[in-house]
């Protein structure tokens, strides 16, 4: 079981250097694991990760990998070698998750280090039915997000990123350890922003969300370590 504290990760979505160092600093003792998105990851060329990891962190590689079989295996290498502790990709054909499963092992062998995690997006949580349909798809975002879950876990993927809507029922249809990481979660005193698929911190993980990826609510507050302590509260009521 996931220690309630251990379930917060928190998203550096800013392009800012110092912005992320102040951050890291006033949670340093708060948080154990970081997100790192496009954005972030682009403005430092990487070098982010390399300052997570010297401070002891856990770094998320928010990247989405997206892609023909081979490039998404030679990207998963490389995602092993930054020394992550999970990063991403899109649910794709079986294909492709079996080879980035495949290359991110045995790159972690060839290196003597622990494979990362390796979870896969199933919807955005920015999009909803209607957004689908225009896409042309024929699924709510639920019942797309449980078929793609299905295909990852088959793939022998580590989890899937969700809404925390399907959380539970994925937890339910999938075998062993297989982890919900939820974005979109947004506490009651909050902005909501873009998201679309929302849920509070309580709400999530008694629908089963292994991990809350939370952005804004902490990082765009006066006080994010407040912001922390108030949320680790909420779900350490549940």
């Amino acid at each position: 079981m996931i220690v309630l504290r251990k379930k917060i990760i928190v998203a550096l979505d800013t392009a800012e250097e110092s912005s992320v160092k102040e951050l890291v600093a006033s949670l340093e003792n708060r948080v154990e694991v970081f997100k790192i998105g496009l954005e972030q990851y682009l403005a430092s060329r990487g070098k982010v990760v390399d300052y997570l990891n010297s401070k002891g962190k856990k770094v998320f590689l928010d990247l989405k990998f997206h892609d023909i079989p081979n490039t998404m295996a030679a990207a998963a290498r490389q995602a092993v070698g930054h020394g992550v502790w999970m990063f991403n990709i899109h649910v794709t054909g079986l294909e492709g998750m079996k080879a980035v499963v495949e290359a991110a092992g045995a790159e972690a062998l060839k290196l003597g280090v622990k494979k990362p995690l390796i979870i896969a997006v199933t919807v955005l949580t920015s999009l909803n039915n209607n957004d689908l349909q225009m896409l042309g798809n024929r699924y709510s975002a639920g019942e797309l997000v449980l078929k793609k879950a299905a295909l990852a876990a088959k793939a022998g993927l580590d989890g899937v990123v969700c809404s925390a809507n399907e959380a539970g029922e994925i937890k339910q249809k999938t075998v062993g350890d297989f982890l919900t990481v939820c974005p979109g979660i947004r506490p009651d005193w909050a902005v909501k922003g873009d998201q679309k698929r929302i849920m509070t911190p309580a709400n999530a993980v008694k629908k089963g969300a292994d991990y809350l990826v939370i952005g804004r609510p902490i990082t765009k507050t006066d006080n994010p370590a407040a912001a922390v302590e108030k949320i680790i509260k909420e779900i350490e009521g549940v």
